[in-house]
């Protein structure tokens, strides 16, 4: 009983905000005391962040009786010109589809593509073609990639992309920076079974899936 009223708390807080103006997505998530934790938010460009917090904050108090300070919401901004609907459901979660690399003299370009519910989203990025660059052009090109199906810019920044020797398996690692109206930093990770190129799309997909991809799921 006590966890379906939680449930029931969360679904009727995030259709609240919802309505909110240039709100296009939401999800509440609770503490273990049942009180409101942290909001996530995607928003149109219409509206500042600092704008779409404060009405967040004020609507919870003034519904719910939540006390939630600025710092737990966060608020991820679309494009300008871009509508201002999400995609419809990301429970399902964005797949891998493919990676291409190309090299020219000393440069390369990394191109990443994501599948989600038969749409196909590539993201790119370039830069030196050392082998210890590579992987970071694949962290950024997947996060790109990511940044395209949320229609957002600059949500995130890769700060470390490395191979790891855990146990007796290689691990594909990646450390990245939510850019939110306050930095976050989330990481992921994927055991290498063939190239490490993939292990590292899989490892940028696992840091980003329990939080911005969650944005809207029912």
């Amino acid at each position: 009983m006590e966890q379906q009223a939680r449930r029931s708390l969360a679904h009727e807080a995030e259709a609240a905000i919802r309505r909110l103006r240039g709100v296009s997505a939401v999800r509440v998530d609770l503490g273990e005391d049942g009180a409101v934790s942290r909001v996530h938010v995607l928003a149109s460009a219409e509206r500042s962040p600092k704008m779409i917090v404060a009405d967040v904050v004020a609507t919870l108090a003034a519904q719910f009786g939540a006390s939630v300070e600025p710092g737990q919401v966060r608020v991820a901004g679309l494009r300008p010109g871009q509508p201002e609907s999400a995609p419809s459901s990301q429970r399902s979660r964005l797949k891998f589809v493919g990676l291409t690399v190309s090299r020219l003299r000393s440069s390369a370009e990394v191109r990443v593509q994501l599948e989600h519910d038969g749409l196909v989203y590539e993201g790119a990025a370039s830069g030196p073609s050392a082998a210890s660059r590579l992987l970071e052009l694949v962290g950024q090109a997947t996060l790109r990639a990511v940044e395209i199906y949320l229609r957002a810019d600059q949500l995130f920044l890769v700060q470390t992309a490395t191979i790891v020797q855990a146990a007796s398996h290689q691990v594909a690692l990646l450390v990245v920076s939510w850019l939110g109206p306050e930095e976050e930093t989330l990481s992921g990770s994927a055991v290498v079974r063939g190239e490490p190129r993939e292990a590292m799309v899989h490892a940028a997909l696992d840091a980003v899936n329990r939080t911005v991809l969650g944005l809207g799921a029912p």
